[in-house]
């Protein structure tokens, strides 16, 4: 169910990105994002993510969790959409990017950056599958 719709909302935000204003396009990039990252995909590329960043991470001589630079990728991710969108009202390549990815880094994150992200991913994918259950009959 969440991979149809992440394939719903990412396929209207391909065709609507550059005929649309930004804020629809980024409004399906966003929900596509969500319901992704609940997605089998969204989960093999969760781990992925821990999986390759704890190991660059045991590379350092110091202990880095990979939930506090999970945190920092996410604040980053959210940084260059506002400063994308910012910079001239509409949400260019890198921007959309980030948009998307933003709901999977927030899932791997943990603690408490990682629990109030999955609360919101959370919420965006059932408001997602409530919005386009009934258009595909869920």
């Amino acid at each position: 169910m969440f991979t149809i719709g992440a394939l719903l909302c990412l396929a209207l935000f391909w065709f609507l990105r550059r005929k649309a204003h930004w804020l629809i396009s980024g409004f399906f990039a966003v929900f596509g994002g969500a319901l992704f990252a609940f997605s089998f995909l969204g989960g093999w590329a969760s781990q992925l993510i821990l999986w390759v960043l704890g190991f660059l991470l045991g590379l350092f001589p110091e202990p880095i969790s990979a939930a506090s630079a999970l945190a920092a990728v996410a604040v980053f991710f959210l940084v260059i959409v506002a400063i994308d969108v910012w910079r001239d009202k509409k949400l260019d390549e890198y921007g959309q990017w980030c948009a998307i990815c933003l709901p999977v880094v927030l899932l791997a994150a943990g603690g408490d950056v990682g629990a109030v992200g999955g609360d919101v991913v959370t919420s965006m994918a059932g408001a997602g599958t409530s919005m386009f259950g009934p258009l595909l009959g869920w």
